[in-house]
């Protein structure tokens, strides 16, 4: 399927949408944000970061029951984390992070645009929004929004770069298939599975999803530059939960796991580029207001080297307890990226990562919550690239929903 039908196939849907308020019900328009505020102190510097979300939902439910709508996201990101070496945001021997359509110049986009159509037969999803591998992701638990040891949207150290989520498709144009919820029924009866398909990342945009650029250092620490591209993005998760009884309570439990495979299509002849493949799982356990659990994802980083070591492995793991108002959090997460050497035991790239992070957070209410977090970054890098690096921050988020 090309670019041209599958944006055909979003605007149809949307158009659907409209036109179905002649046909069933008026058409329902629902708003839902979040937003955070980070201030802090970073080895001594005072660092901040507002990140912010409104999501805009249009649907109408036809005669025959199946509901059609779209969808408008917009973002405001002050300070979007962005790593330069393999790893980061998407694991990747790439720059950038998820970024959507907008000035380059503006910390304002458009992060999403899509509709939808939901019925018996599932939901299906068409246009630029995440895929299955993040809908269907699941990490070690927080109390945070922003400020996390995994999956985070605030980085005031700027070396954190911790990530299990299999979201290499970023923002890029798709089409999604989730089948209905417990349709197995049965064992199954808590299973959710799904399935994104990207015809290419090429049209994602500056920072929308896994950059066309990528880079390495030879051997002697010359900066090589490589034109790529990966094409033919699919995706497959699944999630799985079930609450076990333990005598009054219940233990609940929740699984993730997703695969994410794509084409590399170079646009100059090289070596260096590969297939991209990654596999992520996640299990959470939660009992009483306590919540353990972590995730670990590993990838090749769409890179062709001879050492099957290469690549990027990342995992996470903490614990949250909440009581009435109060939350309280202790994580930790560690990442390893080897990508390209003179020889096997000496990569001259690589990239090794290590966050602890505590915290409390007091739910003030509509919505409403502030804590306060201390984190320790360590990582480790080529000597030519800044070999060690640490930082300890202490930060206060402010954040709300609605």
């Amino acid at each position: 399927m090309t670019i041209g039908r599958l944006a055909a196939l979003g605007c149809g849907v949307a158009a659907l949408a409209v036109s179905a308020a002649y046909a069933a019900d008026p058409i329902e328009i629902e708003v839902k944000g979040k937003a955070s505020l980070v201030t802090g102190v970073s080895d001594g510097d005072a660092e901040s970061d507002f990140d912010a979300e409104i999501t805009f939902t249009g649907s109408s439910v036809l005669d025959n029951g199946i509901e059609i709508g779209s969808v408008i996201q917009g973002r405001i990101d002050g300070d979007q984390p962005r790593q330069n070496f393999a790893g980061g945001r998407y694991s990747s021997l790439l720059i950038g992070g998820p970024r959507g359509v907008g000035p380059l110049t503006s910390d304002a986009y458009i992060q999403g645009a899509y509709g939808f159509a939901r019925g018996p037969f599932g939901k299906i999803v068409a246009g630029r929004d995440q895929g299955v591998g993040r809908t269907l992701a699941v990490t070690s638990p927080t109390i945070f929004q922003s400020f996390n040891v995994n999956d985070w949207r605030s980085d005031l150290s700027g070396i954190n770069d911790i990530h299990t989520v299999n979201d290499f498709s970023g923002y890029s144009t798709k089409i999604t298939y989730l089948p209905p919820a417990n349709f197995l029924g049965g064992v199954f009866g808590g299973l959710q599975l799904g399935v994104s398909y990207s015809p290419t990342l090429r049209n994602c945009g500056e920072r929308l999803c896994a950059p066309e650029e990528g880079f390495l250092l030879a051997p002697d620490g010359t900066l090589l530059i490589e034109s790529s591209e990966w094409d033919d993005v699919i995706e497959a998760a699944l999630y799985y939960q079930k609450e076990i009884k333990l005598g009054e309570n219940g233990v609940f439990f929740g699984l993730g796991a997703s695969f994410v495979t794509a084409d590399e299509n170079t646009r100059a002849a090289s070596p260096i580029f590969d297939d991209y493949e990654a596999y992520s799982v996640g299990i959470n356990l939660a009992y009483r207001g306590i919540t353990l659990g972590g995730s670990v994802k590993t990838t090749n980083a769409g890179i062709d080297t001879p050492n099957v070591d290469d690549g990027y492995l990342a995992f996470d793991a903490g614990v949250t307890y909440e009581t009435g108002p109060w939350g309280f959090m202790v994580g930790y997460g560690q990442s390893e990226a080897n990508v390209i050497g003179p020889n096997l035991l000496d990569p001259t790239l690589f990239r090794d990562t290590q966050t602890a992070q505590a915290g409390v957070t007091y739910f003030i209410g509509r919505g409403i919550s502030i804590g306060a977090a201390a984190q320790y970054v360590e990582t480790t890098k080529p000597a030519a690239a800044g070999g060690l690096g640490e930082a300890t921050t202490v930060v206060i988020e402010s954040s709300i929903k609605f």
